[in-house]
């Protein structure tokens, strides 16, 4: 399976350890009122670390090279950093037809053959590599990380790191331009950065934002793109620039053979540039490949971001091993239950704002029924969706009998017992549906729910002046409840809806377009509005007759569209993980609503035929497949009793760091005294109205600034701190005048937040692999299993799911075992418990375990001093500290590069003996000395005095008397540095314990 290679490449390399001017400004900040997610900031930073390694790396870029220095590039970058790994994706000169006897000839071979050297009758995949596709979710803000490229990119190209090329935004809709004109006024709006969003065809004559703060950016219809000039056609070859382009690509990757063209003419434009891929679907493997930041809709949904998603996978499958297409009563039966499901999440919905006394919770709950042809066959009167609203009518008009209903219900209901989520919470069942909910719904309820009446009647239809779209309505209610969308109406309603009653009056305004506020619960139609389309509405989707060779795509995208949830306004994420972030109130308003919400945060997809089930599984399965789940049953262990209580574990607390006179302080930031002077020079021409104006600065930034500047206040002239770009460095002052150092509090007791990457250990594996690495978890952790477990494996081993060996080796108790180059440990003394230790370079399937060489070795060698010895200690306990997700740091100010940072060591310890108590921070990985010496300096200034640890008193009964020491670890005394250094560094770990 093809895996991103690109992502693996860029989390080589540390984001802080880049070169200062290469960091992404401000990166988690996007307008005024807008910051970024974690997962869109960690997108950045992996595109900043790719775009380092490609040109400022092997062969950094250099202004006024030749064409030929950017062949070299590429070509080192994918020997050195691909490999051999991308070779089966060369483009060659022929390919076979359908029938795979013939061979003709490859149109795309022939476009890039122009322009790119072959060898022979194949272009190497070299020439393609200067590319990066962000693989994220719908929902999950690509539009965000797409303008904040375009501002890293502004900033790269003011200091003159990659070259000076203009941006092309490439998207296949209107609508999708508009969305990105949209997100860049918010951003114009709150930024320093001014981002002037023109056409490509009539923008020819503005001027590129070279100075100051202002980025033009070119834009066009990617489908557009050809290789003739027409009205609606842009001839490529008018505008590629020599191939200087950095060109963004949303959602234009997808298509058949014209579109496979046109993917040559992105390539060709961006050839001396870059190409940006963002989408929510890459299927073919060389996207994969280049993706740097996969955050599919597996990740997405995993991490509380979007609904649930519930398909009965065992019901589809027998499905599909049926030769015979399911019966008329069978289709029935499904939109029956895609019905009463609809209506349950209707009905919790109104509830659960009627709860909370609160009425915008949630949203209101919509099904989507989406078919492969929506035109009217005149002889026999039948379409797709015909079909489907056939049912609709039957259930308004009293057609359904109460007993096919009961049945309907009643499958639904063990549906839901014997189902599980396809993505989302891992506790099965229990996050489908409210079986007492269900067990309550009749026929009225349904109608009042659906169609808006409770009583039966007959359907009427409004039409709108476009003639696009058809409402239904029930004649006995006030509103209309379903909506079809389709490209022209006239031949349903000649055809179709001939006996039907058209109420006269014509819609001026789409009914979509005010479709989120509406009281419309039904939106039927094709492919016409899965795309382009932002709503946390949909509840339910019906996939009918869906086909053809795009479909795995269609049904992807379709369900990305609904699975956007949004509990309150502005806050994104399911209620079990939204309401940690919440303030108190609203955590005791909504925690009660908690086990109420399944019918709102679910997802439910049905399809009616063996095909639709067929492609909603392999689109979904493909997801699933590449993504990393989290790891179940590792908990915290319990800690060691001393005079009867648990031993407390502490960590250091920090404060603002306040001068003799009660003003804050800060430490001096480096600057040349020539760079000074021009800074000077700028300020004094500059008003302080256009500083709040154009970099948006504060009454009081302005005055720290121009006070700091003209009395030299917190500077240090350092001759080698030259910054060539002002606005950069005013940036950077700025933004250092507003910090204060930290000083040290003493220390308090351990929160549950401090360390969390236990919680977050994701693998990707199959799942029957998944399974049974949970299971050998759980066995190490308890060291043993219970009588149940037991029983529970030997009715698996009888199944025939494990073998005898398998069964033997769970059932009996230990404290270590293995899995696929994993070794899972039961250590008393550990945080939680087991910990896991990947072998190296076997460990790229799963996150946040023990991988790195210097911290497996000093685990090893623990582990190996502990057998025979015994710290002389009354208790202790350790923990492995993961830099990404932990919060335990030692804050530092890195003077060589101006910059406040924390240092995260691998290992903290707790000790105590009486009232004396011990904590270490353990970093193995000490060897760079002058990247560490800074680290060490922040410790010794916050914890250290005279050469010697503080002592800290605790809050506690009893009082403990608390140091705070720092150990790095190198077994060779020849390669350790000199003093006042050298005294952190020790041979093994009985150090820790002296």
């Amino acid at each position: 399976m093809t895996q991103p290679i690109l992502e693996s490449i860029a989390q080589s390399l540390n984001h802080g350890d880049l070169p200062e001017t290469w960091r992404v400004p401000e990166i988690e900040r996007f307008s005024s009122h807008k910051t970024l997610y974690d997962y869109q900031a960690d997108a950045l930073r992996n595109a900043a670390r790719a775009l380092y390694l490609y040109y400022g790396k092997e062969h950094a870029w250099q202004p006024a090279e030749m064409p030929e220095a950017c062949s070299r590039r590429k070509q080192n970058f994918s020997c050195h950093r691909y490999g051999n790994q991308t070779a089966e994706f060369s483009i060659r000169q022929y390919e076979r037809n359908a029938d795979r006897t013939n061979l003709k000839q490859n149109p795309v071979f022939k476009i890039l053959a122009e322009y790119m050297t072959p060898q022979g009758n194949v272009i190497p995949y070299h020439h393609l590599i200067n590319r990066m596709c962000f693989w994220m979710a719908t929902g999950s803000g690509k539009t965000l990380v797409m303008v904040k490229i375009i501002e890293y990119l502004h900033h790269l190209k003011q200091h003159r790191h990659v070259p000076p090329h203009n941006v092309l935004v490439l998207a296949p809709s209107d609508h999708l331009i508009g969305q990105i004109r949209r997100t860049i006024e918010e951003f114009n709006a709150g930024t320093r950065l001014n981002v002037n969003f023109v056409p490509l065809r009539g923008g020819e004559r503005e001027r590129q934002g070279r100075l100051g703060n202002a980025e033009t950016v070119y834009y066009h219809r990617s489908d557009n793109i050809s290789d003739v000039q027409k009205d609606a056609l842009t001839d490529y070859r008018r505008y590629e620039n020599d191939g200087r382009w950095y060109v963004l690509l949303d959602e234009a990757h997808k298509g058949g053979k014209e579109d496979s063209k046109r993917q040559a003419y992105y390539a060709l434009m961006a050839r001396n540039g870059f190409l940006f891929n963002f989408s929510a679907t890459f299927t073919d493997p060389e996207d994969v490949v280049t993706t740097v930041k996969k955050y599919n809709l597996a990740a997405f949904i995993g991490d509380g971001h979007g609904k649930n998603i519930y398909l009965n996978e065992a019901e589809y499958r027998d499905f599909r091993k049926r030769r015979e297409e399911i019966s008329e009563r069978e289709k029935t039966t499904i939109v029956l239950k895609s019905l009463i499901t609809l209506a349950c999440a209707n009905i919790r919905a109104l509830a659960l704002r009627e709860k909370a006394d609160h009425h915008a919770l949630y949203h209101l709950p919509l099904m989507l029924t989406l078919v492969n042809s929506v035109n009217t066959d005149v002889e026999n009167e039948r379409n797709d969706l015909w079909a489907f609203f056939s049912t609709l009518r039957n259930v308004a008009s009293g057609g359904i009998d109460e007993k096919q209903f009961r049945e309907s219900r009643d499958e639904l209901l063990r549906d839901w017992r014997q189902g599980e989520l396809l993505f989302g919470d891992a506790n099965g069942s229990a996050a489908i549906g409210d079986e007492a909910l269900l067990k309550n719904v009749k026929i009225p309820d349904l109608r009042e729910a659906v169609f808006g009446s409770r009583r039966r009647g007959a359907l009427q239809f409004i039409r709108s002046k476009d003639d696009r779209e058809l409402a239904f309505q029930m004649k006995n209610a006030d509103a209309p409840f379903a909506l079809i969308r389709i490209g022209n109406t006239s031949k349903w309603r000649n055809v179709l809806l001939a006996d039907f009653e058209e109420v006269t009056a014509l819609r001026d305004k789409p009914f979509f377009d005010a479709l989120e506020k509406s009281p419309i619960t039904i939106l039927m139609g094709s492919r016409a509005f899965f795309e382009s389309w932002d709503s946390t509405r949909p509840n339910v989707i019906n996939f009918i007759n869906v086909g053809g060779s795009d479909a795995k795509k269609f049904v992807t995208q379709s369900v990305g569209r609904g699975v956007r949830i949004e509990p309150l306004a502005n806050h994104r994420r399911r209620l079990a993980t939204l309401l940690p972030s919440l303030n108190e109130e609203e955590q005791q308003t909504l925690a009660p609503l908690q086990d109420l919400v399944a019918p709102v945060e679910t997802l439910s997809l049905f399809a009616t035929n063996r095909s639709a089930v067929s492609h909603v599984l392999e689109g979904l399965t493909a997801e699933r497949s590449g993504a990393f789940e989290k790891v179940e049953n590792v908990k915290k262990s319990e800690r060691p009793v001393i005079n009867d209580r648990h031993m407390l574990l502490f960590v250091p607390e920090y404060k603002d760091k306040e001068a003799e006179r009660g003003a804050p302080t800060r430490a001096k930031f480096a600057v040349s005294e020539e760079t000074l002077n021009r800074l000077v020079g700028q300020l004094e021409k500059t008003s302080d109205s256009l500083l709040a104006v154009r970099d948006n600065l504060a009454p009081e930034q302005i005055h720290d600034l121009r006070r700091s500047v003209e009395r030299r206040e917190n500077l240090s002239i350092q001759p080698d701190k030259d910054y060539a770009n002002l606005s950069f460095l005013q940036t950077r002052l700025v933004s250092h005048l507003g910090f204060i150092e930290k000083t040290t509090d003493g220390v308090r007791k351990l929160d549950d937040e401090d360390i969390v990457h236990f919680r977050e250990i994701r693998a990707q594996l199959p799942d029957e692999d998944r399974d049974d690495l949970r299971e050998k978890i759980q066995q190490v952790a308890k060291g043993g299993i219970s009588e149940e477990e037991r029983r529970y494996l030997a009715s698996k081993y009888g199944d025939g799911r494990i073998t005898k060996e398998t069964f033997e080796e769970l059932t009996s108790g230990r404290s270590e075992t293995s899995f696929k180059g994993l070794t899972i440990k039961n250590i008393a003394e550990h945080y939680y418990l087991p910990i896991i230790i990947a072998e190296r370079g076997k460990a790229d399937f799963i996150k946040h375990v023990v991988k790195a060489g210097s911290e497996v070795k000093f685990l090893n060698d623990l582990e190996i001093w502990l057998k025979d010895n015994q710290p002389e200690w009354d208790a202790w306990m350790f923990s492995k500290i993961d830099e990404s997700l932990d919060e335990i740091h030692v804050p530092y100010y890195d003077r060589s590069v101006n910059v406040y940072r924390c240092f995260l060591p691998d290992f903290i310890f707790w000790m105590c003996r009486g009232h004396e108590y011990r904590i270490v921070f353990v970093d193995p990985k000490g060897m760079a000395y002058a990247s560490v010496y800074p680290k060490i300096d922040g410790y010794a200034e916050l914890f250290q005095e005279n050469g010697k640890c503080r002592v800290f008193r605790t809050k506690t009964k009893p009082v403990l008397n608390v140091s705070v020491d720092l150990m790095l670890f190198n077994p060779r005394a020849d390669e350790r540095p000199a003093e006042p250094y050298a005294r952190y560094w020790h041979d093994g770990p009985e150090a820790i314990f002296a």
